[in-house]
């Protein structure tokens, strides 16, 4: 076993302990971008109350290699050893929630950065091992679960549809909206913000600008999705902006700042 599997586990029974819902205020608008640059990938956004999660992951030699770039692939650890393993062990210690005492379901989101079909198709096996934790549909009919597996990073969608034990969700794009795929496969749509907005939390929005997130936000919301805009300024001045405005997932690198914000906030 790699060492840095080795180091990850061990990390994980340590720590795994002080992942709780009780008493701690959930964020359900929290996503933690790119979780795994983390000092504690998974545990530092758990223990901020975070409820969506963002992970890249290459495809390589077998292994769903956890990464944004293909360098050093052998030497990085699994999306087994950082992420699924430790969920399932922290869920069979809660009694079946990600969050102690508390059923709010994380979402899990998978960035495919290699080939998309084979990566897929490699991703979808080796989840197949994590079915009694996983969101899923079965024959058109959802199967709960704790921890719902969405994928972005332009997954082979038509082929996850036709699937009739689908276990995965798909993260849609901006151009996307009027697409004839349900909600049940495509719960949420994200879009670059810099591809639509200049504003950085500066004084006040221009109008412009600011009737093209309303926008946005409509159509997604009349089409049943949740909306999520990557690439924003870390500001707790556009937070507060988004927030207002309806954007149900934020965006975070930084997990303590958002959290400190939010508290305020919501208040």
């Amino acid at each position: 076993m790699r060492k840095s599997s080795i180091s990850t586990i061990l990390l994980g029974l340590i720590i795994s302990a002080n992942v709780s819902g009780q008493g701690m205020m959930l964020l359900r608008n929290g996503h933690s971008h790119n979780d795994y640059t983390r000092d504690r990938p998974l545990y530092d956004a758990l223990n901020f109350g975070y409820t969506s999660i963002e992970v890249d992951v290459y495809l390589h030699n077998g292994r769903m290699v956890v990464t944004h770039d293909d360098t050093d692939l052998d030497e990085k650890p699994s999306l087994q050893d950082l992420y699924l393993d430790p969920l399932k062990s922290i869920i069979e210690n809660n009694g079946g929630t990600v969050f102690e005492k508390d059923r709010t379901r994380l979402v899990l989101m998978i960035d495919l950065k290699s080939e998309k079909v084979s990566t897929y198709l490699a991703l979808r096996e080796i989840c197949k091992n994590y079915l009694d934790i996983i969101e899923r549909n079965e024959n058109g009919k959802t199967v709960e679960g704790p921890v719902r597996l969405l994928l972005s990073g332009g997954p082979p969608i038509d082929l996850i549809e036709k699937e009739a034990e689908r276990i995965f969700f798909v993260d849609g794009s901006i151009d996307q909206w009027s697409m004839d795929y349900p909600v049940s496969l495509m719960p949420r749509a994200s879009a670059n913000y810099r591809s639509y907005f200049r504003w950085h939390g500066n004084d006040k929005m221009p109008g412009a600008e600011e009737e093209k997130l309303r926008d946005l936000i409509r159509k997604a919301h009349s089409a049943g999705r949740k909306v999520r805009f990557w690439g924003c300024p870390n500001r707790p001045e556009v937070w507060e902006k988004l927030l207002d405005e309806g954007v149900d997932w934020i965006n975070v690198d930084d997990l303590k700042g958002f959290r400190n914000f939010f508290m305020e906030y919501k208040d």
